[in-house]
């Protein structure tokens, strides 16, 4: 190969940190000696990473992935060459503009901070600390070392992540590159701790990268997250931290970075990291009293000021229990400060009190004594709740009331600070008062009634998702769901746009509600059919990781119920997330299985999908006439059964194994017929990847205008049905026919408006793109 004297200069047109890595990855290719074949070989000896490839990498005309980006640096450490700058060089160069965000975020730059805090007060002496080290912070230089940590550590109750949720929000501006934000859940019962595979899989999704670019060794994930925090200004907030060896891993060593960290515990397990102390005590006298003054009104204490300095010490001047009581008086115009006091020493609750989740509970008490029966239940409900919080739907699923009595209680205990909107239309309970709850279900409610309201949640979001996937993806293959629990309210919606923010608003609480029912017991059928019906959208983009994890809990699920058709779909859907990570030989055997089971089951159709779904892992290892004679096994079955749009679905996997082995003719009669069936049968899917593999055909045909009026059609189907990622991929498509028809300007703008798209798409690949338009556009 060429060395790197007689390569071209780099593109004039590449910004300064791309041409950073691309000068370094010629370097370290020139040092290496190694061949054109031998860097072959290194990124997995794929068609798609052959020379012409790596010409165009080593040229800066292209990006590689970051999978051949670690796979080189393991294979240069082999040699004694250290490349492990390398990765951290790309993450700089690309991160930031080449992948899409969530919503609500910038390219590259997260935005996940909670909403800010509306009425704080008080705080004055630690805001200033606060306000202080994020200045230094911000403006430390490389030779600062590490980011500055903060730890502000106080009892539950105290206050500790109002505090920080209103200073990181007040000093976000100092830190433009992003701001990260988890609960990592190490108190309260709701859901089990955050761990570090968890966390980092979270943060470098809110960084866009892709799932197929996500390392699965928790210490390379850590790695590439030091990497994209390498010289950037980001602000990361860890609240509700068990311990500090909970953060540990998850530190940024980069200068400019703020971390704040919430905790009950006194700070241990940093290691070597330094790390500033804030201890958060109680509110003092002024500021307890201030709270009261804000909530009830400067009268109401004027008129009985010795029961408001009485109120704020049986409180142990903790904000949250102050909330609660002072929320209790304004709730009664007519209760005097006095009856209050009264009624909470009748309780026990004394000024000497010291355990803040005693005064806490006491308050609290007195406070749900006066509640509706309606809102008392939900509160109790809430407690056996497994998830972190809770939509206004769910909640009335849970209960088993309208969504019209849910809201009402709802609104009703948010008046009373014992839960909090913390987005609208969504709940939360501090787990404090969460313990609190859990501890009165379990003291009024049945054992019977608290498993029926927590099966009642789990068939709402089963159904929830059915309908959802079923918008999005009408062709699926359907689900056999559990019969119907009674009271549950699961949603519907009326377009795509709803049911993928359905989807999206709620994967967090399902991923919890399912860990929760495989530690459970007894829940097993949700175990494996919510990741079913739910499968078709985790296999699309950044969710394969969630979808891999899904399913390996669905497989140890249906066989615990004995159950051979959902261990045959499990086993599927599992193969699907690992072919789709590239894990082929792990994907051939749960095939496999699945075959076997839904032969054992008698279920043909699904056998049939099996099979389908063999030919598929032989076309994208490249075996197409093992492919061709598996789709044939699966057309033939599916003629037998009859199903017109199955039968639709193998015509066209035949036509794009005979169009990749150049056998054109029967690649259009397979998909003509593909595109004849499912134009009767109204499946405008189908009929979009027939039509994408006849577009392909006639553009190897060179026949361009045919090409074109397919990839268009693609298009209007897509649009259509409102599938954005195959909108892109149609643009994608239609900008390749029209450059190969020599129309470049056209080509340009078409592509470019694939890469708008895509854009906006959480996590999409947009690196394809962006080459055509860096070689042609």
């Amino acid at each position: 190969m060429r060395g790197r004297d007689r390569r071209p200069p780099l593109p004039a047109r590449l910004a300064s940190a791309e041409r950073k890595f691309h000068g370094e990855l010629r370097r370290l290719v020139s040092a290496s000696g190694l061949s054109m074949r031998e860097l072959e070989q290194t990124a997995g000896g794929e068609p798609a990473y052959g020379e012409k490839a790596w010409e165009g990498w080593l040229n800066g005309d292209s990006v590689p992935p970051l999978r051949v980006v670690r796979e080189l640096t393991a294979r240069l450490a082999e040699r004694g060459i250290d490349a492990g700058r390398l990765a951290g060089l790309w993450a700089q160069a690309f991160l930031p503009s080449a992948y899409p965000a969530e919503p609500g975020q910038t390219h590259g730059r997260p935005r996940q901070l909670p909403v800010a805090t509306r009425s704080f007060m008080g705080r004055a002496a630690e805001t200033k600390v606060l306000d202080d080290l994020a200045r230094q912070a911000a403006a430390a230089g490389v030779e600062a070392g590490n980011a500055t940590v903060v730890v502000i550590e106080g009892p539950g109750g105290v206050g500790k992540t109002t505090l920080a949720n209103y200073v990181a929000h007040r000093v976000s501006a100092r830190f433009p590159d992003g701001q990260l934000y988890v609960s990592l859940r190490g108190f309260g019962d709701a859901d089990v701790p955050m761990t570090d595979e968890q966390v980092l899989r979270g943060f470098l999704e809110a960084f866009g990268v892709p799932s197929r670019e996500m390392p699965v060794d928790v210490g390379e994930r850590a790695a590439l997250y030091r990497s994209l925090l390498a010289e950037r200004r980001v602000l990361v907030v860890f609240d509700n931290a068990r311990d500090l060896t909970q953060v540990g891993r998850l530190l940024p060593d980069t200068p400019g970075c703020l971390v704040l960290i919430t905790t009950r515990m006194m700070p241990s397990g940093l290691g070597d990291a330094e790390a500033h102390v804030l201890h958060l005590g109680p509110f003092s006298d002024g500021e307890a009293l201030e709270l009261l003054e804000r909530r009830l009104g400067t009268l109401r204490l004027q008129a009985e000021p010795r029961a408001a300095g009485e109120l704020t010490g049986l409180c142990g001047r903790l904000p949250l229990a102050l909330s609660v009581a002072a929320a209790r008086v304004a709730a009664d115009p007519d209760l005097r400060l006095t009856a209050l006091v009264a009624e909470l020493r009748t309780r026990g609750l004394h000024a000497a009190m010291s355990d803040p989740a005693v005064i806490t509970n006491t308050v609290v008490a007195e406070s749900c004594a006066h509640l509706s029966d309606n809102a008392a239940r939900m509160l109790r409900m809430l407690g056996a709740c497994p998830a972190p919080d809770i939509s206004l739907p769910a909640a009335a699923s849970l209960a088993a009331v309208t969504v019209e009595q849910a809201r009402a209680a709802l609104d009703e205990l948010t008046t009373a600070y014992l839960v909090e909107e913390h987005q609208p239309g969504r709940f939360s309970v501090h787990d404090l008062l969460h313990a609190y709850a859990a501890d009165l279900a379990r003291a009024v409610e049945t054992a019977a009634g608290m498993d029926t309201a927590i099966r009642r949640l789990f068939d709402h979001y089963l159904r929830g998702m059915d309908a959802a996937m079923d918008l999005l993806y009408s062709a699926r293959p359907p689900v056999p769901l559990l019969e119907p629990v009674a009271g549950a309210r699961p949603e519907s919606f009326g377009s795509h746009a709803q049911a993928l923010a359905y989807f999206r608003a709620e994967l967090n609480t399902v991923r919890s509600l399912v860990r929760f029912a495989a530690r459970a017991g007894g829940f097993d059928a949700y175990c494996w059919q919510i990741p079913a019906v739910m499968a078709p959208l985790l296999a699309r983009g950044s969710f394969l990781h969630d979808y891999l994890a899904a399913e390996r809990v669905a497989i140890k699920a249906a066989a615990n119920l004995g159950d051979p058709q959902g261990q045959g779909i499990a086993h599927y859907e599992f193969a699907h997330a690992c072919a789709l990570l590239g894990e082929m030989s792990d994907s051939e055997a749960h095939l496999k299985e699945a075959l076997a089971w839904f032969t054992k089951a008698d279920d043909q159709p699904s056998a049939a999908r099996a099979i389908n779904g063999m030919a598929q892992l032989l076309i994208q290892e490249g075996k197409y006439a093992q492919a061709l004679e598996r789709e044939r096994e699966a057309l033939e079955l599916r003629t037998a059964l009859g199903d017109p749009d199955e039968i639709a679905h193998s015509e066209q996997t035949m036509g794009s194994i005979y169009a990749s082995l150049g056998r054109h003719d029967e690649a259009v009669r397979h998909c003509q017929r593909s595109l004849d069936i499912t134009r009767e049968t109204g499946n405008r899917a189908l009929s979009a990847d027939a039509l994408a593999t006849l577009g392909f055909v006639y553009l190897g045909r060179a026949d361009h205008d045919k090409a074109l009026a397919c990839y268009m059609e693609v298009l209007a189907i897509y649009r259509e049905i409102g599938d954005s990622l195959g909108a892109a991929e149609a643009l994608t498509a239609l900008g390749d026919a029209q450059h190969a028809k020599g129309d470049v300007n056209a080509a340009s703008a078409t592509w470019r408006q694939a890469l708008v798209i895509l854009s906006d798409l959480p996590n999409a690949d947009v690196q394809p793109i962006k080459a055509r338009l860096s070689q042609h556009g």
